[in-house]
């Protein structure tokens, strides 16, 4: 009896010595927002971490439906990244009240909105209100359309992934700096390539582009959208016409998400004009596996390449 019950208890050690083993070892659930933050967490962490996005590339990141299924992924979640700056306001607030998850609510160390870390672009000015579109009180929150803007991003990933796991916060951090290093350089390229294409302005169908713009130093003139949100009428695409025969505007870049055939009067009007739809997000478009294969396209758009 005493060895059978020694035996048991030697049984319930080793299970126990599995269990913690297990949980040792076990990854960080992460939930991302859209797939631009997974890339780059998928770049900082590698497979220290599971990552799954909950928007595709190919949705508008404003309007997500706010899914059951969503909520259950988030319940499990140790850690949810979004953008913030009022991107995903009208659905992933639903979300995390219906994920029933409190460690990764609002304020919690398992929550990580990203955009307040970069320097924001078109941050309105004065009074604004529904009238002026759909504004961004904190600026423009497309922030992943910049590579620079995007290796800041992943050093704040790699900080709250440190914090949560600390035995390989080294791991993330080198997993940033090497995101950082990379689209670095590749920017040199991208810049000197776009530099050599001669496009110096293009028009875009929303302000998704804006970053991605700016850090090139490409003017963005016309915008076929009226006011942000609101679709074009025909009014206002007589007058991007003009604008764009005036300034000899030889490109329109639609992105990935919107209906490019209202490109099609521009183009009967406009010779030579190139229209282009382009993926502004991780999984936007066949080969954009990750978060340098976007900036590549757009380069590519640019240049005229296929």
């Amino acid at each position: 009896m005493k060895t059978q019950s020694t035996l048991k208890s030697l049984l319930a050690l080793a299970l126990l010595a599995s269990v913690a083993s297990g949980s040792a070892e076990a990854k960080l659930n992460v939930i991302t927002t859209i797939p631009d933050l997974r890339s780059i967490t998928e770049e900082v962490a590698g497979d220290l971490v599971n990552v799954e996005s909950l928007g595709r590339g190919t949705q508008d990141p404003h309007y997500i439906e706010a899914k059951p299924s969503y909520m259950l992924k988030v319940n499990k979640a140790d850690l949810v990244i979004s953008i913030g700056m009022e991107l995903e306001i009208g659905w992933l607030p639903s979300i995390l009240a219906g994920a029933r998850n409190p460690k990764v609510n609002a304020g919690e160390k398992g929550n990580l909105e990203v955009g307040s870390s970069v320097e924001p672009l078109e941050v309105p000015k004065g009074n604004i209100s529904r009238a002026d579109g759909d504004v961004h009180p904190a600026g423009n929150p497309h922030v992943t359309l910049d590579p620079i803007r995007a290796g800041e991003i992943a050093q704040k990933i790699a900080a709250r992934l440190g914090e949560l796991d600390p035995p390989n916060a080294a791991k993330y951090e080198a997993g940033a700096k090497a995101l950082v290093s990379r689209l670095t350089e590749k920017s040199r390229d991208w810049d000197s390539r776009i530099r050599k294409s001669g496009v110096t302005q293009v028009i875009t169908y929303h302000k998704t582009l804006t970053y991605f713009l700016d850090r090139f130093k490409l003017e963005n003139p016309a915008i076929l959208e009226p006011k942000p949100g609101i679709p074009p009428t025909s009014g206002h695409i007589i007058d991007v016409i003009k604008l764009a025969k005036e300034k000899k505007i030889g490109l329109v870049l639609v992105e990935n998400y919107f209906d490019p055939t209202v490109t099609t009067k521009i183009k009967q009007e406009v010779p030579g004009l190139r229209a282009v739809t382009v993926a502004v997000a991780v999984d936007g478009a066949p080969g954009v596996k990750k978060i340098d294969d976007v900036y590549e396209g757009l380069v590519k758009a640019i240049e005229g390449s296929k």
